[in-house]
């Protein structure tokens, strides 16, 4: 079913995430064998006004140097599977469709809230894969070091994202 509706940004209190909500996020992961697309966060202005990384955040995020694989919180309305494809497409620049995504795992993660440590967040993922020839990508302007890797630890990740791949069994 679609809903013909306007897309909204994820809405959050005035720089983050409220207290004991909930994020609904889609993961693409793209693999090439077993090394995996992912590269460093560059050009935070650009993360935070396209790809919902929160001003509390994101500034920590680019200072650790640590890779970000392409993915996104859903938007209003938007499925998970079309939430992937989308964030292949502005996020990492490729040209996916979305019936060659295959949903890998679903997962659920309580934190502490951002705001609150005493309150709980909960994460739920969405984690798609897709298998790609190496060298069928572009270097976005927003990332650095953009590129397959191979022999990943969850801790090479930030965000999480290493903890969300070693869930789905993806790593190693």
């Amino acid at each position: 079913m679609t809903f013909n509706v306007e897309r909204k940004k994820a809405q959050f209190y005035p720089g983050d995430a409220p207290p004991a909500s909930i994020c609904l996020s889609s993961f693409a992961v793209v693999r090439h064998g077993k090394e995996i697309l992912a590269g460093r966060m560059d050009r935070l202005d650009i993360w935070l006004d396209r790809f919902y990384v929160s001003p509390t955040n994101g500034p920590n995020f680019l200072a650790s140097g640590k890779l970000l694989l392409p993915a996104s919180h859903l938007l209003w309305y938007e499925s998970p599977l079309d939430a992937a494809e989308r964030v292949l497409k502005e996020e990492a620049l490729l040209d996916v469709p979305k019936e060659k995504l295959k949903l890998v795992d679903a997962q659920s993660h309580l934190r502490p809230s951002p705001m609150d440590p005493s309150i709980p967040h909960w994460d739920i993922c969405f984690v798609y894969s897709v298998e790609l020839p190496a060298g069928e990508f572009k270097q976005p302007e927003w990332f650095k070091d953009f590129g397959f890797k191979s022999n990943l630890k969850a801790d090479d990740f930030t965000r999480g994202h290493g903890d969300v791949l070693e869930e789905a069994g993806l790593l190693g």
